[in-house]
């Protein structure tokens, strides 16, 4: 007999088919019962298929479904992240390329415009142009500023010559109208006045002169020279003028070589040494020492006195043009000095201490 349970589920089933699950000796079954029919769709009977239920395979497929799934999906996050962070870097290579340029800009030199592809984003293109915008304008200000500061450098230079004219002028003429007033040819000392009379005249002229001479110097630099020079055996050259025992001189090789103008390299050294010779302490035994070192890119010429240094007020100025603390001179030696080794891709450099000397460092770049 079929259990009245089994009939009620088929009957009530719109599939005209009814699965039951049963258990049986630690196995699991499945009963199915079905309608059969006769041509006309009538039921003449109930047809039971019982089956054993094994899903290991089903289970294993799933598994193995998964895991390839599973894999699948592990390859497209790696490939996906690798396509994010190469568009990113696709993207932000034009922006970084800018951020770049911003970084680089410098007021001291000519900074190079961006070129892109009318392609780009708009947004990117308008970015690149305010930039190149923004170059223009900063080197007009730039040319604007050093016309301005040179105008001014030269006004202030122009001040700074007719006050030290001035100078030798007012005694010059106190000189003559004393001498208008008090001589007298009939006086048995006329002779010995006049020759006083002139020599105070010829001692205010040299003064001028050397005023005009040193503003000349410095105004009408010579055209340079790009000649491959041996900086020790120029330096020793420079050197010979000085008699002084208290300088020595000192090398690390003895040829070292660099793009320099052998005249001007005579300049430096030579104006150097002049400066050094008046920072010198009279308290004390003098020193001054001068060498030529060099390392792998550069030659390094040093001339280090043991004076009484520079004032922390004046370091900044000291290269300044018209800057001096002696009584004398226009303050163009060490303005001209930087100058001269600037033209040659050189720097130079100071180092001080009150009452312990001061050392220039002159770097210039090696040709050899």
């Amino acid at each position: 007999q079929i259990n009245h349970i089994i009939l009620e589920g088929l009957k009530a089933s719109d599939t005209r088919r009814y699965v039951i699950e049963f258990e049986e000796d630690g196995k699991k079954y499945l009963s199915s019962y079905s309608y059969l029919t006769d041509n006309q769709f009538k039921n003449i009977a109930i047809l039971n298929l019982p089956y054993l239920e094994n899903d290991d395979f089903m289970n294993y497929e799933l598994k193995e479904f998964l895991t390839r799934l599973s894999g699948i999906y592990v390859l497209m996050f790696l490939f996906s992240i690798g396509l994010a962070y190469f568009l990113s870097k696709y993207i932000t290579k034009s922006i970084s390329r800018i951020s770049d340029r911003f970084k680089e800009i410098n007021i001291a030199q000519r900074n190079d415009k961006i070129v892109i592809d009318e392609s780009d984003a708009g947004e990117l293109k308008a970015l690149v142009m305010s930039y190149n915008n923004m170059v223009d304008q900063l080197e007009e200000s730039a040319v604007k500023l050093a016309t301005s500061e040179r105008e001014q450098a030269w006004r202030e230079m122009a001040k700074q010559v007719a006050h030290e004219i001035k100078n030798p002028l007012t005694p010059m003429r106190l000189t003559v109208q004393s001498f208008q007033r008090r001589f007298d040819p009939s006086d048995p000392d006329s002779q010995e006045k006049l020759k006083e009379y002139s020599n105070s005249l010829i001692e205010q002229i040299d003064v001028m002169s050397n005023i005009a001479s040193a503003f000349s110097t410095y105004a009408t630099m010579p055209a340079q020279k790009s000649e491959e020079t041996d900086v020790p055996m120029v330096t020793q050259l420079a050197l010979d003028i000085f008699n002084e025992s208290y300088i020595t001189y000192e090398e690390d090789a003895a040829s070292l070589f660099a793009i320099f103008d052998r005249t001007q390299l005579i300049r430096v050294v030579t104006n150097l040494i002049k400066n050094a010779i008046q920072a010198l302490d009279t308290d004390r035994s003098p020193e001054i020492k001068v060498s030529v070192t060099h390392d792998e890119y550069n030659v390094y010429l040093k001339v280090k006195d043991n004076g009484t240094g520079v004032h922390e007020d004046h370091q900044t100025k000291i290269f300044e043009p018209k800057f001096t603390t002696k009584s004398s001179g226009m303050g163009l030696g060490l303005a001209m000095v930087k100058q001269i080794v600037e033209n040659f891709k050189g720097t130079i450099t100071m180092t001080t201490e009150i009452n312990i000397g001061t050392e220039f460092t002159v770097q210039i770049p090696r040709s050899r």
